[in-house]
């Protein structure tokens, strides 16, 4: 392999390739933070309008009722987040408010939850945005963030807010650009299994410290996180057409379709979720 086919397929862990002629001498620190962290963001990025759009939304939660008084840092009224479309499998099924696939996405239960969510986003995001499009990562951030929230509605039933089923998707989805492209990923001085090994690290991390917190929706999380990965495989164009790109293609978009048809089928016709009390303002 050629220096120019290397210099294109070399990429920083998680954030998108590197940009050439950098002189780091010459920058400033803001500079250094994005050129680290996400070296091709721009405010035009749709990962960065949405999280822009997700901090006003809580913003408006808060000044809605106001916020309570525990240990969660300005934690919106849960009538305020109800009100706003969080997740809550019994409006889905029994009256129909099919919307709350969708608006838990943008709503947050507290500052640190929302703060944390935008960071982990672009962070994680803005590279696959770079490989997509930003019609195709609209799509793509929607579609993970509704399947997350049906399997959790499926699995758990409880009333759910957050950006972390687009964001497991976001993930899902760096697993399947370095299964998608093995045999052309090349990364100096750590190699594709470390990559792999290292996103893998992340998802178990986040994964155990969501098992240690009672409200953290962990169906939502694997939702996002597996139909990340597969409709990934279905969306992304590998550097090289290998004969198994095809096949990974064909896998992604069957998934994807038992995903949802079984999801619905089973929210619908075999899941029987209960009315949830109702919240004290």
């Amino acid at each position: 392999m050629g220096n120019a086919d290397q210099e294109k397929l070399v990429m920083l862990p998680f954030l998108g390739e590197t940009k050439a002629g950098n002189d780091p001498r010459k920058e400033n620190y803001l500079q250094m933070l994005k050129y680290t962290c996400c070296p091709s963001i721009t405010i035009k990025s749709f990962l960065v309008l949405v999280t822009i759009f997700e901090l006003i939304i809580f913003l408006l939660e808060v000044m809605q009722k106001g916020y309570t008084k525990n240990s969660e840092l300005l934690a919106p009224v849960g009538g305020s987040i109800l009100k706003y479309g969080s997740g809550e499998a019994y409006l889905i099924k029994y009256e129909f408010q099919l919307w709350r696939l969708i608006t838990p996405i943008f709503l947050h239960a507290s500052l640190m939850h929302v703060c944390s969510n935008a960071i982990f986003q672009i962070i994680f995001g803005i590279s696959v945005e770079q490989r997509l499009g930003t019609v195709k990562t609209i799509i793509f951030y929607l579609t993970t963030g509704i399947a997350g929230n049906l399997l959790s509605a499926v699995w758990i039933g409880a009333r759910g807010v957050g950006a972390s089923t687009s964001i497991f998707g976001l993930l899902g989805s760096q697993v399947a650009y370095v299964i998608l492209n093995w045999k052309a990923f090349v990364i100096p001085e750590m190699g594709r299994e470390k990559y792999l090994f290292s996103i893998v690290i992340i998802v178990l991390y986040c994964t155990l410290q969501g098992l240690k917190s009672p409200s953290t929706d962990n169906a939502g999380h694997l939702g996002g996180l597996l139909s990340g990965m597969f409709l990934s495989l279905a969306l992304f164009e590998s550097y090289r057409k290998e004969k198994y790109e095809k096949v990974l293609r064909i896998l992604g978009i069957i998934f994807m379709l038992i995903f949802f048809i079984g999801g619905f089928y089973l929210l619908f016709n075999v899941s029987v979720p209960h009315r949830l009390p109702p919240i004290q303002e």
